[in-house]
């Protein structure tokens, strides 16, 4: 053995052995504590549907024990076990069902979210739906909601109120004494336009 790495020591000082080193290291490294370094030949799926099929068997096996010491025969085993796993598969929780009820959850609870942030920024109900629709499609890795709210919301401020203008015919207190008669006069300035 000593011999063997004087050998490929010297042989890599040559300039030529780089490569046997290493496969002799790669050869050596297997026999020492029996372990391997190298691919297995399995990937992670086929290891696994290997264990399951033995956990399979064993579970087959010890249950047909079981039934075996009660005294039933091999078609009332077979019948038992069928029974058994049917039960066990119906009491097994249905991860789908419970992963789309759990999306659908967390998308609810993320629109409501989104409408206390509209509304707190003084969007109106009426146009609550088409704002978040608009503010949805500005969303992305860099600009999350918030952000995105507030850059449609200056660009669009009709939707907060801040763009509109409320027109009031009335003067305020001088309505309250005349009985409305402003805007009377000012149909009447209208009608005389329109006969002219």
């Amino acid at each position: 053995m000593k011999n063997k790495f004087m050998n490929l020591h010297i042989f890599e000082e040559g300039g030529n052995g780089g490569e046997g080193n290493t496969a002799g290291q790669n050869r050596n490294s297997g026999n020492g504590n029996g372990s391997q370094s190298g691919n297995v030949g399995y990937t992670f799926e086929q290891a696994e549907e290997i264990a399951n099929n033995r956990a399979e068997k064993a579970s087959r096996a010890a249950l047909a024990s079981f039934y075996r010491q009660q005294g039933l025969s091999e078609e009332q085993i077979t019948t038992a076990i069928a029974d058994f796993k049917a039960k066990q598969k119906a009491q097994q929780p249905d991860v789908d069902t419970i992963t789309r009820e759990r999306d659908a959850a967390q998308k609810e609870l993320q629109e409501l979210k989104n409408e206390k942030i509209l509304t707190g920024k003084g969007v109106k109900a009426d146009d609550l739906d088409y704002v978040m629709f608009k503010v949805s499609k500005l969303v992305d890795d860099k600009t999350d909601f918030t952000k995105a709210a507030e850059k449609f919301l200056k660009e669009n401020p009709k939707y907060t109120g801040a763009g509109t203008y409320r027109v009031s015919t009335s003067t305020g207190s001088d309505n309250q004494d005349t009985g409305g008669s402003v805007n009377m006069n000012i149909n009447d300035r209208i009608r005389a336009a329109a006969r002219r």
